[in-house]
């Protein structure tokens, strides 16, 4: 009778080298799931930031009259649809009086027209009660504000030409050592 052998015990080569490659294409799906689960949080945080910094434009917006309570209504009687000037005397009726240098001194909707907020230009971005906001110096608060066509919405009129006045804020990141800003988002709202 032959003696009996034992079978050897262990692993062999090739099968020691296949658990390496299943455990190690499992490790670099891992990273990338994590990679791009951090890429996907930076977005989410980036875009909330956004939208927080658009409302912070609205809500130190809301209390603000349509027309200058300096100037008040009759200017607005006085003014070319096409240019936004008085007619009688060629002075700007649209964006910021002579006298309105800062946001601080804005003191109607108009007066924000073509405002850029940001932190290079030390303007901004600002919040509700229009104080500069530090820290997000790579962020841009851009606001535009013009009349629409009350049954088209979507349709700029001429200033003064309608009673609707649309705001619409644009908000834009342009990290260190980029180009160019990157749109994140934009908020519009019809002034009340």
């Amino acid at each position: 009778m032959a003696p009996l052998t034992r079978p050897a015990r262990g692993f062999t080569l090739i099968e020691t080298a296949l658990a390496i490659v299943v455990i190690g294409v499992g490790v670099l799906a891992l990273l990338a799931a994590q990679v791009a689960f951090h890429q996907q949080n930076r977005w989410s945080t980036h875009a909330s930031r956004a939208m927080w910094l658009a409302n912070e434009i609205r809500e130190g917006m809301m209390g603000l009259p349509r027309h200058d309570p300096v100037t008040g209504r009759d200017a607005v009687d006085r003014a070319d649809p096409e240019t936004g000037l008085d007619q009688q005397t060629g002075e700007p009726l649209w964006g910021p009086e002579e006298n309105e240098f800062s946001p601080q001194d804005w003191d109607d909707l108009d007066d924000f027209d073509g405002a850029i907020l940001s932190g290079p230009l030390g303007t901004g971005p600002m919040d509700a009660s229009r104080r500069v906001i530090a820290g997000l110096g790579e962020w841009i608060q851009r606001v535009q504000v013009f009349h629409v066509e009350p049954f088209d919405l979507n349709q700029p009129a001429g200033y003064f030409s309608t009673d609707l006045v649309q705001v619409e804020v644009t908000i834009l990141h342009q990290p260190e050592g980029a180009a160019e800003p990157v749109e994140l988002t934009r908020l519009r709202w019809l002034a009340p």
